[in-house]
């Protein structure tokens, strides 16, 4: 019997609550060639009971006796799969009916790409909300890294051979993700495919709500050892700007952030580790991001973002443009001055 074109590899641990419904969304896909892959890690509530109660030949139950996190089972997932592609689930969302269908298509007509995503939904509090998307060439994904993750952990597909040959590395729990892709950089082509394929759940329970102060600790690590491959001359206060930019943090001081995604840019004009083109864009939109989230500091953050020689490499929607500048405006005139933190530094 042929091998699947495709493994879903989904781990779960306590998740019965929407597990039927991310079950239920994988099992309803326009496209059929696959295992469904479900690792249980020693969960204590009704999670393989559930998964059991299917009666799909598709779906391949592993259950782990004892809890031992999600890398782990990650690792597990992957050396188990049979699949020519790995495609990840987590037992909270829902994939969209042709979410295999699309990005098998694309993964087979790009096959100098090793790892691809797609754009997300957020569902809160049982409802649909914002699209979440990401950069999709693979230059400016390698860039997005020099911030934070380039994939949408979820809706990432990739090669297994690529995967089998280089699994999640096991250090900086909680941030597997983002590890993992800084650690596969050099090795492989990155895409991101602009369309929503996939809702994903936010709630309470979730690892990013229950460990969110580790997770910030090992982000920084990993994102410092990322853009140590692009410079070594760092101050400890740059250092720490380009961290508060990566975290979109309010109380920013602008001049000293546009001076360093400024010298960003001269720095890869010297190495030529990226085109200069896109790392420029890549800037000038971590600028307008930058200042977006600043608007409570009123006029002079709007002067600041138009008067910056970065402003002209970006564009950003008109509409999202119009509510910065009018919330910039309505701000008044009882705002922080923008370089005066509030905060301890």
């Amino acid at each position: 019997m042929k091998n699947p074109q495709v493994t879903i590899l989904m781990p779960v641990h306590n998740g019965e609550r929407y597990l039927t419904e991310a079950i239920d969304s994988i099992l309803k896909q326009s496209f059929t060639d696959f295992e469904f892959l479900i690792i249980d890690d020693g969960s204590t509530d009704g999670s393989t009971t559930i998964v059991k109660s299917y009666e799909d030949p598709r779906i391949r139950l592993i259950a782990n006796p004892e809890n031992h996190g999600t890398v782990h089972v990650l690792n597990q997932g992957i050396s188990e799969a049979k699949g020519t592609y790995i495609a990840r689930m987590d037992a909270d969302d829902i994939s969209l009916p042709t979410r295999l269908e699309k990005q098998v298509h694309f993964m087979d007509n790009h096959p100098e790409i090793g790892i691809s995503g797609t754009a997300m939904r957020l569902i809160k509090n049982g409802k649909l909300k914002n699209t979440r998307t990401l950069p999709e060439t693979d230059e400016e994904l390698k860039i997005q890294l020099l911030f934070s993750t380039c994939f949408f952990h979820p809706t990432v597909i990739m090669r297994s051979d690529l995967a089998k040959a280089h699994p999640y590395p096991e250090n900086l729990i909680y941030t597997q993700d983002y590890n993992y892709w800084t650690s596969l950089a050099d090795k492989t082509a990155f895409a991101n495919i602009p369309e929503t394929l996939l809702y994903f759940r936010e709630h309470a329970g979730q690892l990013s709500s229950r460990k969110a102060d580790l997770q910030v600790t090992n982000a920084r690590r990993i994102r410092e050892g990322y853009l140590r491959r692009l410079t070594e001359d760092i101050s400890l206060e740059e250092l720490e700007i380009h961290h508060r930019i990566a975290e979109n943090q309010k109380d920013i001081d602008l001049r000293k952030a546009e001076k360093w995604l400024k010298r960003l840019v001269e720095i890869n004009l010297v190495t030529g580790i990226f085109g200069s083109g896109t790392f420029q864009k890549e800037m000038a939109r971590k600028w307008w991001l930058t200042c977006r989230k600043s608007t409570p500091s009123g006029r002079t953050v709007l002067e600041q973002y138009r008067s910056s020689s970065l402003r002209p490499y970006y564009q950003p929607e008109m509409i999202k443009y119009l509510k910065f500048m009018l919330r910039s405006i309505m701000a008044g005139t009882h705002h922080i001055p923008t370089g005066h933190s509030t905060k301890q530094e």
